[in-house]
């Protein structure tokens, strides 16, 4: 059964976003998504996508891989780049295998040919909400920092000190890794999430580096605060959570 906190993080009507500049596949996407009751927000340009993005992250993004001014392989690497880890599942005519794999190479967590059966876009869609249920659809701030139960983490900085000043340098895939876990602190995250908020591709099922990392993390933590690597819990068959109280600030 799943705790309080778990149910309020599902949010009751995910936000999916579109980007295309087919401005009559976007009228008939939105209706489409609106009939299965999501947000759903629309945008012809890139410039525009990104402007919303200061204010609020989608759960799912609809992308398509040819945009008018840049490539859409190349906006979604900007995206990645910059710490955004909402899902993304890319929209393209250009479907050899060898672009499919491109597209999923730089960070698409899904690809779908044009043309398409509005039922498999649905359910690929659906898929990809279900992996988002507990994970919070943000990035961490670049000026933010963190207070863990006494320990100051800047992911910026790639820093993490404790109560009496002792220090450990992250690599950003454990700044990445430590972050996500902050921005649902009690939260139960999967194994699928985690790798993700990392950039990871590797399939969680098949490779044991989530574990690996996880307890490099727990090792940074105790080097900080002796004990406090305990408080990245293993949840079993489920993944692991952050159980402590975690204060947001900037500067």
């Amino acid at each position: 059964m799943s705790s309080g906190a778990e149910r309020q993080a599902t949010p009751a009507k995910p936000r999916v976003w579109v980007l295309d500049d087919d401005t009559e596949l976007l009228q008939l996407l939105q209706e489409r998504l609106l009939s299965c009751g999501w947000q759903v927000q629309t945008f012809e340009r890139p410039d525009a996508l990104k402007s919303a993005l200061q204010q609020v992250m989608p759960h799912v993004l609809l992308l398509n891989r040819r945009l008018p001014g840049t490539e859409g392989l190349e906006l979604l690497q900007e995206l990645r780049g910059s710490g955004y880890r909402f899902a993304v599942l890319m929209l393209s005519a250009l479907a050899e295998p060898e672009q499919r794999i491109e597209g999923l190479e730089c960070g698409a967590d899904d690809y779908l040919a044009k043309p398409f059966l509005w039922r498999e876009l649905q359910l690929r869609l659906q898929r990809l909400l279900d992996y988002q249920q507990l994970r919070p659809p943000q990035k961490v701030p670049e000026l933010e920092i963190f207070r863990i139960d006494g320990l100051r983490f800047e992911p910026a900085q790639l820093r993490l000190q404790g109560p009496e000043g002792q220090e450990a340098a992250l690599s950003r895939g454990d700044a990445s890794l430590l972050g996500f876990f902050c921005l649902g602190p009690g939260l139960t995250f999967e194994r699928d999430q985690l790798l993700q908020a990392t950039g990871s591709l590797v399939n969680s099922r098949s490779s044991r580096s989530l574990d690996v990392r996880i307890s490099k993390l727990r090792k940074l933590l105790d080097q900080c605060h002796p004990g406090a690597g305990n408080l990245i819990e293993s949840v079993r068959g489920r993944g692991y959570r952050l159980q402590a109280n975690v204060q947001r600030g900037v500067g």
